[in-house]
């Protein structure tokens, strides 16, 4: 929209820099009157601002955004959002602030539909008339940086200034000092969580943040998959932990076996029998996932026969499914009778509710770039159906449903009426490599949420409000029940550098081992004249002293029985942590438990003081008598290792104390 008039500019000035006058001097109130009354002018006086996450359209799509035609209309709307973010961060509402500079995330989502074609994630759309839009754009996603920096989340910290950086090029001098590349390389050397703040980390907003423990259990006799394995598909039944499959690495040995162990006293795996069919007929035991339902395990590959564990009697059987395409279906890319070519799917997201089985995404061997079909099997008819998506991805972007992924975490919400999809990846660098539609240099991590209503058969794009994790893919993701919220952990990012000075190195993706919840409930407003973002479905931090180690492809389930929460499994880069190993890449086979400071999170189970003195920091220890992070020797005393120490003063200077807390002997 070049040769935007300059009386039109100056109206555009106008409307923001009255409010950054009134703000620049100390007139709060007023400045946030200012601003709130400009967004009116353009949006109406219906409009919820902010918009409130898990009601209407999502919180991100709105139709009163999608028909503004006008740049500088959009510019003005944008720079009133940041003003009003900034007023509140000033008065230290950190949480609405947020919402606000979510808004500002809504509008410009929104402006995808003024492209020509719809978009996918993956491009980005940008307006270059007027200039402010790119740099209002610029300095809410910096300013959420600092504030999410503020709360300890250096995950999303650092994403949000990196998305200034990188999805506004080419960086003109203004939004080069706007993104402060000094700042940008140093939150590129953190590690998600910092091991070397987490001891001084405490909840400063019981809104966006809450307490939590991680512990390692111990199982008694060693063995079964204790050795480490990756890609596998794990389950919780009657309070029995179960995992199928997967392999050690990615040069192998590949798994397809099945064992258990008992969480009410954690003796030793056992092993089950194994999956039945062979590899030839079902292809590797690798990114598949098993449900429970009705006392059994249910296992798709992709092709007609279904899998099914007897949990009782500990068999395997099967069943066969029928589908029968539509011309819809046929035009968006189904042949030969069947969704899936090759008869495969993996690393697809799975959820059932109300005897019907969802299967989203996922790879069935035939384009890099996966798919985003959504498929419904009738558990009862055993019959199929496609909801939406595409065999491969077509040309263009579809605004109406998630786009092409894998790898994304999913659930059923509490009250079973939806379905949610969050973030996943496009294997967009494996398809350039084979020449493929939509190839690029990287892969692309999405950072969005999606949720499909079962009743009326439609998807709507969520807003993930409060202190929500970065983008990401391959991570730990559980829906528990008894606390009725959604937890998720680590994962890998391929798109966010991470640069490790000691080394003299950068890596082009991160590792995370930082904790999260999500609340999808709608709560009723504290107060009658709250804001109704307050009461919405909102993220969290789990604030923890001590940490499994960064990873991803680890598995997260909930013990509908008692409600707790286990985490097993996953690898991870050995470049990436500190370690003695010549292998590129580490699997693991550790089991932990996490604890969470709510109603029935077992938190009351903790003993704070104690962990903060030797609970396990990733890769690293607490030094039990100066509390610095490194890789201590562990105690040779009586204790077998239950704490470490940095060196000859903190052993010195800890001994005593350790000998009378954990009656320690020396050897």
């Amino acid at each position: 929209m070049a040769g935007i008039p300059p009386q039109l500019l100056a109206m555009l000035m106008s409307a923001c820099r009255e409010g950054d006058k009134l703000f620049e001097g100390g007139k709060i109130d007023a400045a946030k009157a200012k601003y709130l009354s400009e967004a009116r002018r353009i949006v109406g006086p219906t409009l919820c601002l902010p918009s409130t996450p898990g009601e209407g359209l999502g919180g991100v799509i709105s139709t009163v955004y999608t028909e503004l035609k006008n740049s500088i209309k959009i510019a003005i709307l944008m720079g009133c959002f940041l003003g009003m973010a900034k007023c509140l961060a000033h008065e230290k509402d950190i949480e609405m602030a947020l919402a606000w500079l979510e808004e500002t995330n809504a509008l410009y989502r929104c402006t995808y539909f003024l492209a020509t074609d719809p978009l996918y994630d993956w491009i980005d759309f940008n307006i270059s008339e007027p200039p402010e839009l790119r740099m209002f754009r610029a300095r809410a996603l910096c300013l959420a940086s600092e504030l999410f920096l503020g709360l300890g989340n250096t995950g999303t910290a650092t994403t949000r200034r990196f998305a200034a950086a990188s999805t506004l090029q080419p960086l003109t001098p203004e939004l080069t000092t706007i993104v402060n590349m000094p700042l940008l390389a140093k939150l590129h050397q953190t590690r998600h969580p910092d091991p070397q703040k987490v001891l001084a980390s405490e909840v400063q907003s019981p809104a966006l943040q809450v307490r939590g423990s991680w512990k390692r259990l111990n199982i008694a006799k060693p063995g079964g998959v204790t050795e480490g394995r990756e890609n596998f598909a794990c389950f919780i039944w009657n309070s029995q932990f179960y995992v199928a499959g997967g392999r050690k690495s990615s040069l192998g040995p590949w798994y397809r076996d099945l064992w258990a162990i008992d969480l009410e006293n954690l003796t030793a795996w056992r092993r089950l029998p194994e999956y039945p069919r062979g590899m030839r007929q079902s292809g590797m035991f690798t990114g598949w996932s098993m449900l429970v339902h009705n006392d059994t395990a249910i296992l798709f590959t992709g092709g007609p026969t279904v899998d099914v564990l007897d949990l009782v009697t500990e068999t395997w059987t099967s069943f066969r499914t029928t589908y029968t395409p539509t011309a819809a279906d046929i035009q968006a890319g189904v042949k030969d009778g069947w969704p899936y070519p090759r008869e495969l799917c993996n690393d697809a997201t799975i959820q059932i509710a109300h005897n019907k089985m969802y299967v989203f995404g996922g790879d069935h061997g035939t384009t890099s770039v996966v798919c985003n079909l959504f498929m419904e099997l009738d558990l009862t008819t055993r019959k199929w159906r496609r909801l939406t998506g595409y065999v491969r991805a077509p040309q263009h972007g579809d605004y109406s449903c998630p786009g092409p992924r894998k790898s994304v975490s999913g659930w059923v919400s509490t009250d079973k009426k939806r379905i949610f999809l969050l973030f996943g990846q496009a294997d967009r660098q494996g398809a350039s490599l084979k020449n493929e539609a939509h190839g690029a240099e990287s892969a692309f991590g999405y950072e969005d949420m999606w949720s499909w209503g079962i009743a009326e058969e439609r998807w709507r794009r969520e807003r993930m409000s409060g202190n929500p994790p970065c983008a990401r893919t391959e991570m730990a993701c559980t829906y528990n029940d008894k606390l009725q919220k959604t937890i998720v952990f680590g994962g890998y990012m391929p798109t966010l550098p991470t640069i490790v000075l000691e080394q003299g190195m950068q890596f082009d993706f991160s590792y995370f081992a930082d904790t999260f919840v999500y609340d999808t409930t709608l709560k009723t407003p504290t107060f009658p004249n709250d804001s109704p973002t307050l009461a919405a479905p909102k993220g969290k931090q789990v604030l923890t002293q001590g940490f499994p180690t960064y990873r991803c492809q680890a598995q997260l389930a909930s013990d509908p029985k008692t409600g707790r929460t286990y985490m097993f499994g996953g690898f991870t880069n050995n470049q990436y942590i500190p370690t003695r190993s010549k292998l590129f890449s580490r699997s693991f086979g550790d089991l932990w438990e996490l604890r969470i400071d709510e109603v029935g999170g077992h938190f009351d189970e903790v003993n704070v003081e104690e962990e903060m003195r030797s609970a396990k920091a990733g890769p690293w220890q607490w030094c039990f008598s100066c509390a610095a992070a490194g890789p201590w020797r562990k105690c040779g005393g009586s204790c077998k290792g239950r704490v470490f120490l940095c060196g000859e003063a903190c052993l010195k200077e800890g001994w005593k104390e350790h000998k009378t807390m954990h009656a320690c002997k020396k050897a």
